[in-house]
């Protein structure tokens, strides 16, 4: 027994410390992926995140799987970004740049606004109504990490501004695809919806996809040019704040350099470079790694963390949620 124990050791030494993590996604989104097979209506997504959702909140996650976790969600999505790139025309991107800009300003400039006012309404700090704003209208728990640096802010309030961005993002995980359908959107209209209103880009990507394939590229797309909005909000924080946080050290964070190579790909793929077997390669690998990466999140949702939230930054968080979500869909009502 000793023995083999010491065997398991000697291995785990050697491998990467996210070896545990990787193994586990792969694993929970191997079986998603087989009863999304079998249950098409569901589809593997939802199922990665819900079996995550239960073993965490059930049996619980050993530490030595969280490197593996984090790598998955923050370096692995960002590898299935860029591979979807190349399933995507330089034309369709500016196409859907164009489509999309006016809502990604519309509801950037609301969110961060008017949840900044609601949040001060509240007597809630000024620091945590900007990170819960900003990461709802950006780029989630990415752009609450970006800008701490930024507002000098305490770790307490980045820990409450990132639980509300999960809480919420885990609702329109389920949400989004019921109203998308009970609206009948097109998958276009749907996409650009998602691109503009879930927070994270796991899960825009993800619900995207949860709808239809076309939706999902869209949201990818939206959602990356949305993300480039960080850049000049970290610029002008600390001149709002009179901060003296690091802005260099947040915008070299913030940059988002698979967006360049996302870019790239789809370039090659207009060029006719990219032969079109290994598209469909990349395209399935992508999708495969989008429900590790949803495995990963579910098996980081502690229920338990919820509770203790509190209920300003709750309510701050859902006012967020709701204010971005509704902008964007009645923009994009009157725009399809």
């Amino acid at each position: 027994m000793n023995q083999s124990m010491n065997n398991l050791k000697n291995i785990n030494s050697i491998l990467p410390k996210w070896t545990p993590g990787v193994l586990i996604s792969m694993a929970i989104a191997c079986i998603a992926q087989y009863l999304g097979d079998m249950f098409p209506i569901i589809g593997g997504i939802l199922i990665a995140i819900l079996i995550g959702i239960v073993i965490k909140n059930s049996i619980g996650v050993f530490p030595a799987a969280e490197p593996g976790l984090n790598l998955t969600i923050k370096k692995l999505l960002k590898l299935s970004v860029i591979l979807l790139g190349a399933s995507l025309n330089i034309a369709q991107i500016l196409v859907i740049g164009k489509q999309s800009f006016a809502v990604i300003i519309v509801s950037v400039l609301l969110g961060i606004v008017l949840t900044t006012w609601f949040g001060r309404q509240l007597k809630l700090d000024k620091r945590l109504c900007l990170m819960i704003g900003v990461g709802t209208s950006i780029c989630g728990a990415t752009a609450i990490s970006c800008i701490k640096g930024v507002l000098d802010a305490k770790d307490d309030e980045t820990a409450y501004a990132i639980t509300t961005i999960v809480l919420f993002n885990l609702i329109a995980f389920f949400v989004y695809p019921v109203v998308g359908h009970f609206f009948h959107f097109q998958s276009t209209a749907f996409g650009i919806w998602a691109g503009t209103a879930v927070h994270d880009t796991s899960s825009a990507v993800a619900v995207g996809y949860v709808y239809s394939d076309k939706a999902g590229q869209i949201a990818t797309t939206v959602k990356l040019a949305r993300t480039l909005f960080l850049l000049p909000v970290i610029m002008i924080l600390p001149f709002l704040m009179k901060t003296k946080g690091s802005t260099k050290d947040s915008l070299k964070k913030a940059f988002p350099w698979f967006v360049v190579w996302f870019v790239l790909f789809s370039i090659l793929n207009s060029l006719g470079i990219i032969p079109h077997r290994l598209i469909v390669m990349f395209t399935s690998l992508a999708k495969f790694i989008i429900i590790m990466v949803m495995a990963a999140v579910g098996l980081q949702v502690n229920i338990k963390q919820f509770a203790k939230l509190g209920i300003k930054p709750l309510l701050t968080g859902m006012f967020a949620s709701v204010l971005v979500s509704i902008a964007s869909l009645v923009i994009i009502k009157l725009m399809f």
